[in-house]
């Protein structure tokens, strides 16, 4: 009997899996992180269609625990379940193919130290025009697990900036702490360009992707601080003397605003006296004739009923 009808036998029996040298194992199996994730990937092996993956993953500290079984993609997230990574944990992944009952060879990855080798992607940035100076605004990556400040306490963010059109005279910011800065030595009414990068302080080159470059232009140059002092004083000194002399000068205020002194008695006989002017005189003394209106005649004659004629005596 040939070894091939032993194994089948043995396998349709016994009803266990068998590994086959005739599977061939997946190629190109490579354990990567991108914003604290932990991905395994490999390659499709030569061999029958349809062919399904078990992938598994390891700590330094830990044995194999499976995390993708029987799948038909060409890759698995670790990080499904987040709970079961350990930020600052050294992992190792491997995958095996199957086809019906029979599997290839596991293929280990490589080893990644997570906090230390993963990828991080460019922070969002966005600019807020001031006069002539801009703002720039940084949003950190959102990470798989934990946060980058979580992770990286002295991050620091680089930043680069210079005029539209004119990259290679460029002006650096370095060992930036805060999320929000300001660009304060700029020209009027030109157009800005800004790239920020992440350095998370690990290591010498552990950065992360430059941001896409962003644009804003600065418009006219604010006024002198002095000249806001001065106005502000100003106006507050106004205030200030026209409080202290209301208060000082109140009484006379009020006496001004209502007098107390009564008119004189002979102004008060004038007011009282009836005017002499002769129009006055004229209005006063007008005299008014009675008036009676008397209807036409002819119009009482149409308005009165006719009487009715007295009857004529007949002789017979």
């Amino acid at each position: 009997m040939s070894a091939a009808v032993c194994v089948f036998i043995l396998s349709a029996v016994c009803g266990h899996t068998v590994v086959s040298g005739g599977l061939s194992r997946p190629t190109k199996v490579h354990l990567t992180s991108q914003d604290m994730n932990l991905v395994l990937s490999w390659d499709s092996p030569a061999g029958p269609a349809g062919l399904l993956y078990t992938a598994e993953y390891k700590s330094s500290v830990s044995s194999y625990r499976a995390s993708c079984v029987n799948i038909s993609t060409l890759e698995c997230d670790f990080t499904r379940i987040p709970q079961s990574i350990y930020q600052f944990g050294k992992y190792t992944g491997r995958v095996r193919a199957q086809s019906g009952t029979e599997t290839s060879a596991w293929v280990e990855s490589n080893n990644i130290t997570l906090d230390r080798e993963t990828f991080i992607t460019s922070p969002n940035v966005s600019l807020l025009s001031n006069a002539a100076a801009i703002e720039v605004i940084i949003q950190d990556p959102v990470f798989r697990i934990s946060s980058l400040r979580a992770l990286y306490s002295s991050a620091t963010y680089n930043i680069t900036y210079w005029q539209d059109g004119q990259r290679q005279k460029t002006k650096n910011m370095s060992n930036i702490l805060q999320n929000r800065v300001v660009l304060s030595d700029l020209e009027p009414w030109t157009r800005y360009c800004v790239q920020v990068q992440i350095s998370t302080g690990r290591r010498p080159n552990h950065l992360s992707q430059p941001s896409t470059a962003v644009c804003e232009s600065t418009t006219i140059d604010e006024e002198a601080p002095w000249v806001a002092a001065v106005v502000t004083f100003v106006v507050t000194a106004m205030a200030v003397a026209l409080v202290v002399i209301v208060v000082v000068y109140r009484k006379h205020i009020s006496r001004f605003l209502w007098p107390k002194d009564e008119l004189p008695q002979h102004f008060k006989v004038d007011l009282m006296k009836r005017p002499n002017s002769s129009w006055y005189i004229a209005i006063a003394e007008e005299i008014f004739h009675q008036v009676i209106i008397i209807p036409d005649s002819s119009v009482l004659e149409a308005e009165r009923p006719l009487e009715a004629e007295p009857p004529h005596n007949t002789q017979t």
